[in-house]
C-alpha cells in the first residue's frame, strides 16, 4: 500500500502545518497501512533537516519495516551521540539470543527501550515513531505507558515530536489524545475505541467523528486536525 497522488498532496499540506513538538496519532487495524502511511510522514521531518528515530518493537523480521526503512541506520541499542549523518535511526533490538523465549525477549526490549526513552527525553529535538503503541504500553508486554505519557507531556518543552501507531486506540494513555495535534484514524467499529477517539476533539463532534470512522474503507484514514481549525478529510492508500 502506498499514498496516491491526492494523498501525497494532502501530506505536503500536513508537512507545512505540522511543527516540531506537535504529536500525532495513527490508528488502524492490522494490514490497514499504518506503517506505509507513517513512512512518508516522518520523511517530511527528515526533509526539513530533522532527526527521526523509529522504535521497532517487533521481535521477528517484518517485511514492511525492512523495506520501507531500508535507508535508515539500524541501532540495536540507543547511542548517546549519533554520528553526523545518523539522522534516520531504526532502533530494533537484537533478540535472536532469546531463541523465541517470550519472557526473555520482553526483558531485553524493556531494558533497551528504557535506555532509549531516557536518552531521547534528555536529548530533545527528535521525532519519535512508536511502531506499535499497544505493545509498548500494555502491562503484559513492554509496560511503557508511563514513559510514553511523560514523553507527550514534556514533548513541547523538549521540542520532541511523538508519532504513535496503534491497532487499539482504547488501550493508549488518555494524555496521547489530549496532546495530539493531528490524528490519522483508520476504520474501527469497536465502541471502546470510538469512545477514546472522541477525546481528540477537532471540528467534528464526537458522534460525527464516530460515524465517519466507522464508515471508512479498509485502507482509508480520517485526518483529524485537532489543533488547526480545519475540517477533517479522508486520506486514502492505494496499491
Amino acid at each position: 500500500m502506498r499514498p496516491g497522488p491526492r494523498t501525497r498532496e494532502q501530506l505536503r499540506r500536513l508537512g507545512r502545518e505540522w511543527k516540531q513538538g506537535e504529536h500525532m496519532l495513527i490508528s488502524g487495524g492490522t494490514g490497514s497501512g499504518k506503517t506505509a502511511l507513517a513512512r512518508p510522514i516522518v520523511q517530511l521531518r527528515i526533509d526539513r533537516g530533522g532527526y527521526v528515530v523509529v522504535l521497532c518493537m517487533k521481535p521477528l523480521e517484518d517485511r514492511t519495516i525492512v523495506e520501507d526503512y531500508a535507508d535508515f541506520t539500524r541501532w540495536k541499542r540507543w547511542k548517546k551521540r549519533p554520528g553526523p549523518h545518523e539522522n534516520k535511526i531504526l532502533l530494533w533490538p537484537d533478540v535472536s539470543k532469546a531463541k523465541g523465549n517470550r519472557d526473555r525477549i520482553i526483558e531485553i526490549q524493556r531494558e533497551i527501550f528504557s535506555e532509549a526513552f531516557d536518552g531521547i527525553n534528555a536529548a530533545g529535538h527528535w521525532t519519535v515513531q512508536v511502531d506499535e503503541g499497544l505493545y509498548a504500553t500494555a502491562a503484559s508486554f513492554l509496560g511503557k505507558a508511563n514513559d510514553i505519557a511523560m514523553g507527550h507531556a514534556i514533548g513541547r518543552s523538549g521540542n520532541l515530536t511523538w508519532v504513535t501507531l496503534t491497532q487499539r486506540p482504547a488501550h493508549l494513555p488518555l494524555i496521547l489524545y489530549g496532546s495530539a495535534s493531528h490524528a490519522l484514524v483508520g476504520r474501527t467499529r469497536e465502541a471502546s475505541d470510538l469512545k477514546r477517539l472522541a477525546e481528540l476533539g477537532g471540528r467534528d463532534g464526537s458522534r460525527e467523528l464516530a460515524r465517519r470512522v466507522s464508515e471508512l474503507d479498509r485502507h482509508d484514514f480520517l485526518w483529524v486536525p485537532v489543533a488547526p481549525d480545519w475540517p477533517s478529510e479522508v486520506i486514502n492508500l492505494s496499491r
